[in-house]
């Protein structure tokens, strides 16, 4: 099953992708304590592609991405937009 990860070289660290994942209740995105307390995102809770949340809020061009493939998807492709 495809997943997410953060690539901390693009990510601002602004915190709206675990924002959104606390307020939809997935908690799939958290705050590492280790390194330097940056936001992760757990493959075991991450329902992707089914919630594209976190990619519809991330202001950070280039800062999730897709286990797997490596692909940005921040800004979200045309399928993220689409109905299943």
């Amino acid at each position: 099953m495809p997943g997410l990860k953060v690539d901390h070289e693009h990510c601002t660290e602004c915190r709206m992708c675990y924002i959104v994942c606390r307020e939809i209740d997935i908690n799939a995105v958290y705050v590492a304590l280790e390194p330097l307390h940056r936001i992760e995102i757990d493959p075991q809770k991450c329902t992707y592609p089914a919630c594209t949340a976190c990619l519809m809020y991330c202001p950070a061009e280039g800062s999730i991405i897709e286990l797997g493939s490596g692909r940005s998807m921040v800004p979200p492709p045309a399928e993220a937009w689409q109905e299943a």
